[in-house]
């Protein structure tokens, strides 16, 4: 008997489709840690390095070994691993190893800059999906005045060591109003100097969620929405049009449920603390796997997140483009804390891109800034 074979990308999706009405935790995200070794000013999560009480605060090795067996005895099949800067625990061997051996296909977040040979040699000799490494600069000035570091060099040799390996590496960056006009030479430099083709950018900051900081600090390093969509263009014109394309399929939401996505049907987020919540982007409402399981709080708890209804009106209701939209609940909690409360900077962005890219027959800008208070 021949068995047909297929590709990884036709499996994923074959496995993603199934049964759209089964609640499957599929893929995970991990924060190991919230503590990191910079200090950039946009992050929602960065904690000094040294803090020791959120190192004391931390899942251990053996609880996290515990719960991975949960997790995957549940069905898990993809997890991402992220904080913080995940090398700068010293258990990471430990807990990548353990991870791997349990089967999970794993994704590593990281800044880069603490890679060591040790560590390159861990992810060739068990190769990850990839690791996505962020690169805010390629000048030293602009590099620490994103990242509050001197750290550049230690950035682009942690990429190179992985990239001697053979290590699969994604390389990305955040639009910030520090490293907006050298974004492009970042992203050439990508492609000419390190051979890579993919190069993903993210202008959107989140308020950062870690306890005892200040919230709204992010939001001073966003780029303005005009600036963002001429970036938008400048990428769009080299990719083949992908925006245009997008928003040609842009539509409304028609829903009354509050969460729209997979968070809590087909994926789920651990914190560096085990508690477990739905999505990375919904602090507050989680789940503690140091007194209970992941079955328990997939089982028991997550529907009672997830089957939050709409309780109000908003703009978001008559938004003809609101599916191309980055705005969800957790980002109106991270912002207003609240599910329900559209965020003003997403929306402004999203208006203005269906302007740029062929939509403005859907809806207009002006639209949105007269009900913006609504």
């Amino acid at each position: 008997m021949t068995l047909r074979s297929i590709g990884y990308q036709a499996l994923v999706e074959r496995i993603q489709r199934g049964n759209p009405a089964a609640r499957v935790p599929l893929a995970g995200s991990w924060e190991l840690t919230y503590r990191c070794n910079l200090r950039c000013g946009h992050c929602w999560v960065n904690l000094p390095a040294d803090d020791r009480s959120a190192r004391a605060r931390e899942l251990t090795l053996p609880e996290i070994q515990r719960i991975t067996d949960q997790v995957v005895e549940a069905g898990c099949l993809w997890m991402l691993l992220t904080g913080g800067e995940v090398f700068i625990r010293p258990d990471f061997p430990e807990i990548y190893r353990y991870m791997k051996r349990a089967g999970l296909v794993l994704t590593v977040y990281s800044n880069g800059t603490t890679v060591t040979e040790r560590t390159a040699d861990l992810l060739a000799e068990l190769p990850p999906r990839r690791v996505e490494i962020s690169l805010y600069g390629i000048t030293p000035g602009t590099y620490e005045a994103v990242t509050g570091a001197p750290a550049l060099e230690r950035c682009l040799r942690g990429i190179r060591l992985l990239l001697d390996r053979g290590v699969r590496v994604k390389l990305k960056s955040v639009v910030t109003r520090d490293n907006y006009d050298e974004f492009m030479a970042i992203r050439r430099f990508v492609r000419t100097e390190l051979g890579l083709e993919e190069f993903y950018y993210d202008p959107n900051l989140n308020h950062r969620k870690v306890e005892g900081r200040s919230g709204d600090e992010p939001a001073r390093y966003r780029v303005p929405p005009e600036r963002v969509v001429e970036l938008d263009r400048l990428i769009d014109a080299e990719t083949g049009d992908e925006l245009r394309k997008f928003y040609r399929g842009a539509g409304a939401l028609r829903t009354t449920h509050v969460f729209t996505c997979g968070a809590g049907v087909n994926s789920f987020h651990i914190d560096p603390y085990g508690r477990l919540s739905t999505c990375m982007m919904v602090p507050g409402y989680e789940y503690d796997l140091r007194h209970g399981s992941f079955r328990e709080g997939w089982e028991d708890y997550f529907p009672t997140v997830i089957g939050r209804r709409r309780e109000r009106a908003s703009r978001c209701d008559t938004c003809a483009i609101a599916s191309a939209c980055d705005g969800c609940p957790g980002w109106s909690l991270l912002e207003h804390g609240e599910f329900e409360h559209p965020v003003d900077y997403l929306c402004e962005i999203n208006h203005r891109r269906a302007e740029a890219f062929g939509a403005p027959a859907l809806i207009g800008t002006i639209t949105m800034k007269e009900r913006r208070h609504a």
